[in-house]
């Protein structure tokens, strides 16, 4: 369990669980990865990086450093955090005032991310009946009305709907730390 403050001043919790201040972040890569290693990985494995055919532990982010996501419900902002003890942020990003008016520019070279909130996954495998267990190739088909990029340089972010291709909102890096400055 932990609790940090948000530049907002609101204060972030984990201890209720499924947590509205937690979220996890994938690249495409990862979770495509994750698929075609194990298409029957399930969800619930791959947040907890977990193997249950090997029944091992398994790194499904792949890193420079592992990190965790925090994400403030009453201002917007996600933070990055090193996955240590006494970690320290490395990035925050802030939503965006206003209304998106177009789609970014090159879309192309952004790349694609998964952005998975705490209480959507938790309600997902609450939801299974029969003890059954979602794959998560089931979930990022079926839960892809929204779909998430980040800019080349990880600058920027934004979430568009995919039947209108509308931007839903967007984010910006507000600031940045380096364990190496």
């Amino acid at each position: 369990m932990a609790r940090i403050e948000c530049r907002c001043g609101e204060i972030l919790s984990d201890t209720d669980s499924p947590s509205p201040c937690s979220l996890d972040i994938y690249y495409e890569s990862e979770v495509q990865a994750a698929i075609r290693n194990d298409p029957d990985t399930t969800l619930v494995d791959f947040l907890i990086d977990w193997d249950e055919k090997h029944e091992c532990r398994r790194e499904y982010m792949v890193r420079p450093e592992p990190v965790v996501y925090w994400y403030c419900p009453t201002c917007g902002r996600v933070y990055e955090f090193q996955a240590v003890r006494g970690r320290r942020w490395l990035r925050i990003f802030s939503r965006d005032q206003g209304t998106p008016q177009a789609t970014p520019e090159n879309l192309e070279s952004w790349t694609r991310i998964y952005v998975m909130m705490d209480t959507e996954t938790v309600a997902v495998m609450d939801a299974d009946e029969d003890d059954k267990r979602t794959r998560l190739a089931d979930y990022v088909r079926k839960y892809d009305s929204v779909r998430h990029w980040i800019s080349p340089d990880e600058s920027r972010a934004c979430a568009i709907d995919k039947a209108s291709g509308q931007v839903l909102y967007t984010y910006s890096l507000e600031d940045s730390w380096s364990p190496e400055s």
